[in-house]
């Protein structure tokens, strides 16, 4: 009982010397700003009655959505990821191969199969699948990706 009552007042005066060294020298000193608020701030007068009367109400969209229904699909891609499945596992096992499966959408921009979709949709992906509006399934290959504008280009098989 002496030997936890010592381990524990050493710990805790432990704990607090590291505290006190984190706030005298090891914190990031706090510097203090004074702005000052203008007299006159700068108003811009807007008058939201006028901009609702525009005929933006009385746009509709079912026109346009009937339009482009049959183009929007729906891409699901499986990737394979190594982690641990329990908690257990991450101090006595190894890690496992586990599925992941994500998902977007996608636009057909071609009657041969060429597919628009997010790069960050696909990226990574061992698979990939795509569905349609009719609910019928495509595997599809990915023809090429750019990250920097998030742009990626399948092709149904």
């Amino acid at each position: 009982m002496k030997k936890f009552i010592s381990f524990l007042s050493v710990s805790v005066l432990g704990g607090a010397i590291a505290l006190i060294a984190y706030t005298q020298w090891l914190q990031p000193k706090l510097q203090i700003q004074n702005n000052s608020i203008s007299e006159n701030p700068i108003v811009f007068p807007v008058n939201y009655l006028n901009n609702v009367n525009n005929g933006g109400s009385n746009v509709d969209f079912t026109t346009a959505a009937e339009k482009t229904l049959h183009a929007v699909v729906h891409v699901k891609n499986t990737t394979t990821s190594k982690g641990y499945t329990t908690y257990e596992d991450l101090f006595f096992g190894r890690p496992q191969n586990r599925e992941q499966v994500g998902t977007g959408s996608g636009v057909i921009i071609s009657p041969d199969g060429y597919i628009v979709t997010n790069n960050h949709v696909i990226q990574g992906a061992k698979s990939i699948e795509v569905t349609t509006n009719n609910n019928k399934t495509f595997t599809a290959e990915l023809i090429g990706t750019d990250p920097g504008t998030d742009i990626a280009l399948l092709k149904i098989q």
